[in-house]
Order: C-alpha cells, then sequence, then structure tokens
C-alpha cells in the first residue's frame, strides 16, 4: 500500500514575510519562546480534534485553498506547512489575524476551533506515527494480514511477500493523508518501481509482474508469487509497463469506512524507530 518551493509567486513571498514579521513582534514582546510555550498543543495528534478541524477547513480554508489543501486561489498549505518557520503559535495568528494585503482575511475563530484547525493542518502534513490512530491498530492488524490480506504482496519486519512495497517503516515516512491515498486510491501517486508489467517471449510465453531492472541487455521481473525471472532482451518480443499501480482500488469498499480507519491505524504505526508521541 501504498508533499517543495516556499516563493513560487508573489503571494507566497508576501506570506512568509508576514509570517515572519509576526514571529519577530511575537519574540520582541514576549521575548524567547520557553519550554512551556514549545510544547505541543493538546490537540496536536488528537483524532476527535482533527476531525473537528477538518470539518472547520472543509466550510471555510477549502474555499481558497482546495478541498485537500493542495492550493486555489490561496497557496497549497501542504507544501507551506512543512516550513519550520511557520511554528504552532505563528500558525495560530496567522489563522486568526489573517494576512493583510495578502487576500486572506482573519478566522476570528474561538481558541479551541483555532487549535483544532491547527491539529488537522498538522495531520495532514506531519508523519503519521506522530499522531495518535484515528481507528483501532489492532484490529487493523487482524484485517491487514487476515482479511484484507495485504501481507500478500507487502513486508512488515520480514513477515509478508515482497511484490509491493516494504511498509517497515510506513508510518515514519508517509502522512496520515498519504496513507489514505495510497489505500484508497493507489493510481493517484504510484511508487515508482511497482508498476504492473507484462512480457511476451519470443516463444509465445507471457509473464506478468513487476519490472524491477531494466536495460539494453536485460529485464528482471518479478511475479506475483515473489519469483524473480532474469530475462535476456534478445529473448523477449514485447514489453507493456501499465500506468497504474498494481494495488487494487477498491479497499474502500471492501474494508468499509470502519475497517479503512483500523488498517489506516495499524499502518500509522509502523516505524523503525520510536517516536515519542506516537501512541499506541
Amino acid at each position: 500500500m501504498v508533499l517543495e518551493s516556499l516563493t513560487d509567486n508573489g503571494v507566497s513571498m508576501r506570506y512568509l514575510a508576514i509570517i515572519s514579521i509576526l514571529a519577530l513582534q511575537g519574540q520582541a514582546q514576549h521575548g524567547k519562546l520557553d519550554d512551556k510555550d514549545k510544547a505541543k498543543h493538546p490537540f496536536i495528534g488528537d483524532p476527535v480534534a482533527i476531525e473537528a478541524g477538518h470539518k472547520q477547513f472543509a466550510n471555510g480554508c477549502a474555499a481558497c485553498h482546495g478541498a485537500e489543501g493542495k492550493g486555489g486561489r490561496g497557496p497549497n498549505l501542504l507544501e507551506r506547512l512543512r516550513s519550520d518557520e511557520l511554528t504552532d503559535p505563528i500558525l495560530y495568528q496567522v489563522i486568526q489575524k489573517g494576512v493583510p494585503g495578502g487576500g486572506m482575511p482573519g478566522a476570528n475563530l474561538s481558541e479551541n476551533e483555532a487549535w483544532q484547525l491547527i491539529a488537522f493542518l498538522r495531520a495532514e502534513t506531519s508523519p503519521a506515527v506522530e499522531g495518535r490512530p484515528g481507528g483501532d491498530a489492532k484490529a487493523g492488524e487482524e484485517s491487514f494480514w487476515q482479511t484484507a490480506k495485504c501481507g500478500g504482496c507487502h513486508a512488515i519486519q520480514g513477515r509478508g511477500g515482497r511484490i509491493g512495497p516494504d511498509l517497515t517503516n510506513i508510518g515514519a515516512l508517509r502522512t496520515r493523508a498519504q496513507l489514505r491515498d495510497a489505500v484508497l486510491a493507489p493510481d493517484l501517486n504510484p511508487v515508482q518501481g511497482y508498476q504492473s508489467a507484462t512480457v511476451v517471449l519470443k516463444n509465445g510465453q507471457t509473464l506478468r509482474g513487476v519490472a524491477r531492472n531494466r536495460n539494453n541487455y536485460s529485464l528482471q521481473l518479478q511475479d506475483g508469487d515473489g519469483t524473480l525471472h532474469l530475462l535476456q532482451m534478445d529473448l523477449v518480443r514485447e514489453i507493456t509497463i501499465s500506468k497504474h499501480s498494481i494495488m487494487p482500488n477498491d479497499y474502500g469498499q471492501r474494508l468499509g469506512k470502519q475497517g479503512l480507519q483500523d488498517v489506516l491505524a495499524y499502518l500509522s504505526r509502523q516505524s523503525i524507530r520510536p517516536v515519542e508521541t506516537a501512541k499506541k
């Protein structure tokens, strides 16, 4: 199963300039942030707060920033929020006061509402393992290995198949949104090296699987059973590389709403190193 330049236009330049001014003003008025100020707000990573923030985003921010925060009249928030300059206190000020001269009005939300919105935005841009899962990770483990049989293609800590990407560290490498997209819409951003291939040999034999390595002289094709076929190109009549992911695109229907949340919770816990903010 399976977000860049901060100054790509004039709006973003003004945006960053105002953020910097706000940051400097805050430090001048209050001094350097102490440890308490640096601590994460309790809403960050909380599934209930994230869902409430999602609804606020959909009912307001999405009109300019797009339904998924990827940009519209306003900038792509998923890119902007990766900046270390955008700390949570600065983001709070931007949400509440807006960006004067930048086309963004202040939201004037309650304190809790603003932090719920921040919780949602952080969940969309931070590694999934840093938040608390919205589903039951234990039930998701059962679905992953038994019901959905994801382990037929994917491995976790050495267990499972090899034809799909290894998911041992997927919770630390992908955001909550990326995990969801990878399960529901695998063709949206197919992982390079895992697109399906069909090879027809000159002797009439047809092989299907994933083309691992290919050059002018040879081809390595891994089939659905995990067997790696080493083929000389002079024996190949035709190769067809699909633009689609090898992963089925109907897991939303197969798992149902709760089952999907559980599998995503399980995947979000997959990390090769412990993360202090990760919750079981």
